[in-house]
């Protein structure tokens, strides 16, 4: 992968925005990831743009842009309902807090701008005219698939704290190693986790929980960054039952729900939702993490009236990812003891069917399914509490026998109680 046969695909539009800077008489370039994982063959999620224009210019060229970070150098430009981050070269002064530079100065050699980024393979940049930017071998460590910093690793990790749990989602995303003196940093200023917010910190295990390395989440144990943020996960990481819950991460589907109860799922429920809420992560996944570690020993009978229940109790969506978490948990085992689960492989396959058969067909499984309503039953003389539970009883008599959710039928049933 030499430097002179590096060839970036530009979208249109990042090339008009940078001819128009150019034209201008200022340098741009794409940078960061986005020239990453170009040159990965990977799809970037989207284009930044560096360049010596200063905001007021690059203003004054585009027709449709937002003050996203200007006081740091950035503008959006929009395109359509697209938008580019433009950001002046620029250095950055202290980090006093551990996340973000105390002052920023522009500048108008590139050379200054890539020297503060993260890593070497995000501290690459390119235009059509030269071609690939590459003063710290970015391509060499993308070569070797290593993950390095840009210069002093200690510096670079006491700048931005986040940064240390940014190495090792990089390396779970892209199957890379880390290089051993950034490695080092990263146990030596592991504390230091803790000046950065538990949002931004969530952002990172999601997408290292989300790659195709989600075990990886290994070395945030070994460097100690677990410890720092989330003592439970450390504990369930440091025990014998580690090589289980790591099996079951990289087994369970890539759905960010079944991540966390594959990560959880030896901790007592009460504890799952104490963890995820410091993690502050939204209430729904709080509350489907838990249900889910809460119900991974639920039995279900091999019955569609006991489905249909558990339907019920659960709600319509969480069944099938109880029963995708079961399946993990199944798999793992039979994967750790060598000993085929044939029988709970059978349960769960007769669970999946009559799921699917009861969904299929629109089975009764809520009140508001029933071909009765509390109006109908305060014409027959029923008032107050009664109703709710005249409809409850009704509801479980149909998701016992489906046929008998006709209205007649089911009013005969009220007017003989």
């Amino acid at each position: 992968m030499k430097k002179e046969n590096i060839y970036v695909d530009l979208p249109e539009n990042v090339v008009n925005i940078i001819s128009k800077l150019e034209s201008d008489g200022n340098q741009a370039y794409a940078v960061g990831g986005c020239v990453r994982d170009s040159v990965l063959k990977r799809t970037p999620e989207d284009w930044d743009i560096t360049t010596s224009a200063v905001p007021q210019q690059v203003k004054a060229l585009f027709k449709r842009t937002v003050d996203t970070g200007i006081k740091h150098g950035t503008v959006t430009i929009m395109i359509d309902k697209s938008g580019y981050e433009v950001t002046t070269y620029r250095i950055d002064g202290d980090y006093e807090d551990g996340r973000h530079p105390k002052s920023v100065e522009f500048s108008v050699c590139l050379e200054d701008d890539l020297k503060r980024r993260d890593f070497t393979i995000n501290a690459m940049a390119y235009n059509n005219a030269t071609g690939l930017v590459d003063q710290f071998n970015g391509i060499d460590d993308l070569n070797s698939k290593i993950i390095r910093c840009v210069g002093n690793p200690t510096d670079r990790f006491s700048e931005d704290a986040l940064r240390m749990m940014r190495a090792i989602r990089f390396s779970a995303q892209l199957g890379f190693s880390i290089e051993d003196q950034t490695y080092a940093a990263i146990k030596e200023l592991a504390v230091n986790i803790n000046k950065v917010s538990r949002e931004r910190i969530h952002v990172e295990l999601n997408k290292t929980l989300l790659s195709d390395h989600p075990d990886y989440i290994m070395m945030m144990y070994e460097t100690r960054l677990t410890k720092q943020i989330l003592p439970i996960i450390d504990v369930v990481l440091s025990g014998r039952r580690s090589v289980v819950t790591l099996t079951m991460l990289k087994i369970s589907p890539k759905e960010l729900v079944l991540k966390y109860a594959a990560l959880l799922n030896d901790i007592p429920a009460d504890k799952v939702t104490e963890t995820l809420k410091d993690l502050k992560l939204d209430n729904n996944t709080i509350y489907t993490v838990t249900k889910l570690v809460e119900c991974s020993k639920l039995v279900i009978q091999e019955k569609e009236p006991s489905v249909r229940e558990a339907i019920y109790k659960y709600g319509k969506d969480i069944i099938p990812l109880i029963i995708l978490h079961q399946e993990t948990i199944l798999k793992a085992k039979e994967i750790s003891t060598g000993i085929k689960m044939t029988g709970g492989k059978n349960h769960i396959a007769v669970l999946k069917r009559l799921y699917q058969e009861i969904m299929d067909r629109g089975d009764c499984i809520s009140v508001k399914d029933l071909n009765v309503n509390g109006s109908d039953l305060m014409e027959y003389g029923l008032k107050g509490p009664i109703i709710g539970e005249t409809l409850d009883e009704l509801l479980h008599i149909v998701m016992e026998n489906p046929k008998l959710n006709e209205k007649e039928t089911l009013i005969a049933m009220i007017e003989n109680r």
